[in-house]
């Protein structure tokens, strides 16, 4: 499985799935680096948000947040999606900052089933910010303000919609939801359970049974799962020599960087870069 950063050029990108994603995006796993503001309107998918698994279909909106990885599990012949990805460096210098305490249950449940008319209004909307794209005159400040009204419709549908059954949660979830943000922050430097552990004020056997009874996999998968997106996408799309990899992700040498990689993966740092270059 190849995974891929999404961050892509300028302040925003407008497109459809396939375009963005590649069309052999099945099964791959992306982090991005701003919003992701998807769409369906036809069809439908499945989807992993770190741990957990949707079923998004027609007229469904999903919203992934910075920093999270994702994957497409499955989609039907028929679906089509519009996409939109905002950075976060856009969003942070709009005049005006809506309030996004919506995002706080977002990772909770990301989609939100739209109304006929709800459906209609965005992508009318998503249609404009295309055609102000162009840089031209007052395109930019046109642009910013739609970009804006899109933000404000997407929090207030997340607002009117909110389901309380996921307003809470277990105690176990709280660790494992918390566990992730501290692995995207922290995966580079530290490798160990006991880390995040102590970071999360509990025993590294607590945190061990919280994580593997919500996402059925153990915390050191996940902290080698992270190691190991970082070093793919360092060697798929960059020249950084495995040397210089290995001290970015912290290791001790890159004699210890290539038997990790060895060991998870079964080819060495340059054979799985001479393969992707095939």
């Amino acid at each position: 499985m190849d995974e891929r950063i999404l961050n892509h050029e300028g302040e925003f990108a407008f497109k459809e799935l396939i375009e963005v994603l590649g069309r052999d995006f099945q099964g791959q796993s992306f982090i991005s680096e701003g919003f992701i503001f998807n769409l369906c309107t036809s069809g439908s998918m499945k989807i992993r948000l770190n741990y957990s698994e949707y079923e998004v279909s027609t007229k469904d909106l999903l919203v992934v947040t910075p920093k999270q990885i994702f994957s497409v599990l499955h989609y039907s012949p028929d679906f089509e999606a519009k996409v939109l990805f905002i950075s976060l460096d856009f969003v942070r210098h709009i005049p005006v900052t809506p309030d996004f305490d919506w995002l706080k249950n977002i990772n909770s449940w990301p989609y939100v089933s739209l109304s006929d008319e709800k459906v209609k209004d965005l992508v009318e909307l998503y249609a404009m910010i295309e055609r102000y794209n162009d840089g031209a005159g007052m395109s930019e400040k046109i642009r910013t303000s739609l970009v804006l009204s899109l933000l404000l419709i997407v929090a207030s549908t997340f607002e009117n919609s909110a389901r309380v059954d996921n307003l809470s949660c277990s105690r176990a979830e709280s660790i494992t939801r918390r566990f992730f943000d501290l692995l995207l922050q922290h995966f580079e430097r530290e490798r160990t359970v006991a880390f995040y552990a102590g970071e999360l004020c509990v025993t590294p056997k607590y945190l061990s049974g919280a994580v593997k009874s919500i996402t059925h996999y153990s915390v050191q998968t996940w902290i080698n799962e992270a190691v190991l997106f970082e070093a793919k996408r360092a060697l798929r799309a960059t020249d950084l020599t495995v040397q210089q990899i290995s001290e970015k992700l912290h290791f001790s040498n890159a004699s210890s960087f290539v038997r990790f990689f060895r060991t998870h993966i079964g080819v060495s740092p340059l054979r799985y870069r001479r393969m992707k270059e095939e």
